[in-house]
């Protein structure tokens, strides 16, 4: 499907990134970019923000933080005399902790990194208002950052570049379904209407309503449609939809975000995605451990043995420093 007429044409003639809805303090700053033909592309909040967005816009991928990082660390090693003077206390020591991959930067390391690639930095951070130079070393290339929340760095790019960038990624992963994954992609690629948009019969199986849900639909159209013994058209029509987006949720194995990937008006910020991700399950990780160290002798729970089964018990000792737990099984009357 030749796709290079449909792109950028979300609802005001532009692709649109798929993302968590933003602070009202960003809100009004993308407005301003917007208007400003510019558009803000959110980066991991995890300390290295700033040195993603370089590695970004100077090697165009983010996975080359680190070493964007360990040469700035390095660069100012060699050039001690030049930056010194702008750090409290050791100068040792703040390079031994600039190595950290979460230690926050700031002013410091964007003077050397403008010195390092050559590019001058342009800042924005307030809507309504021009942005700062933060570096004049007067390079003909720049990197155009948003400074926020005191400090986090996005990237800044032209407005053009999420329209190209919304269509390259169709395309690859089109390539990489069809190609790769050896999978027909041709239902869903017909399914795109001339804007670019999704049929309203393409379900996915992410999209479509869980078991549960499901059956509350159906339980809801029942009582509807036999109240009083009286089956209408339009109870017809409502099992008929139901029946039909079932069929088109087991017919298309894509989930919701490889859908939206296809889409060339839509802009999957997948760098963003994966790092929610990852804090996700950390989070998850570290509410499991804080849960467990919370137990104590007599608390009640469940336990599950090799056969599967799980009974009722209650823990009769806790080890020191994270150790096992000792549960009581009542059923079983054994530890």
């Amino acid at each position: 499907m030749d796709r290079v007429g449909a792109a950028g044409q979300g609802e005001d003639g532009e692709a649109v990134e798929r993302s968590n809805p933003s602070s009202p303090g960003e809100v009004l700053l993308d407005a301003f970019l917007k208007n400003q033909g510019l558009y803000r592309k959110r980066i991991a909040k995890d300390g290295s923000c700033l040195f993603r967005a370089v590695a970004e816009q100077v090697f165009h991928t983010q996975s080359e933080h680190l070493e964007v990082r360990g040469a700035c660390v390095s660069y100012l090693r060699r050039n001690q005399e030049q930056f010194e003077a702008f750090i409290e206390g050791s100068f040792d020591e703040y390079l031994k902790q600039l190595e950290k991959p979460q230690e926050w930067v700031g002013q410091v390391e964007i003077s050397a990194l403008s010195l390092m690639y050559k590019r001058d930095f342009i800042i924005y951070q307030e809507p309504n208002r021009p942005p700062a130079r933060v570096t004049e070393n007067g390079f003909p290339d720049t990197i155009s950052l948003c400074f926020s929340n005191g400090n986090h760095y996005d990237s800044v790019y032209p407005r053009k570049f999420v329209d190209a960038a919304a269509l390259c990624q169709s395309i690859l992963y089109e390539m990489l379904y069809q190609d790769v994954l050896k999978t027909d992609v041709e239902p869903v690629i017909s399914a795109l209407d001339a804007n670019g948009k999704t049929n309203e019969h393409v379900h996915s199986s992410e999209d479509s309503d869980s078991g549960a849900e499901m059956e509350l639909h159906r339980g809801k159209a029942a009582d509807e449609c036999d109240m009083s013994g009286f089956k209408s058209q339009s109870c017809n029509k409502v099992r008929k939809k139901q029946r039909e987006k079932s069929e088109n949720a087991a017919q298309n194995p894509f989930p919701g975000e490889v859908l939206r990937a296809f889409n060339p008006n839509v802009y999957r910020n997948i760098e963003y995605e994966v790092w929610q991700k990852s804090k996700q399950a950390q989070q998850e990780r570290d509410y499991s451990i804080a849960a467990g160290m919370q137990y104590v002798v007599g608390d009640k729970c469940k336990v599950c043995l090799d056969n599967g089964k799980y009974y009722n018990a209650h823990i009769q000792a806790i080890s020191p420093d994270n150790g096992p737990v000792d549960v009581y099984i009542e059923e079983l009357g054994e530890k």
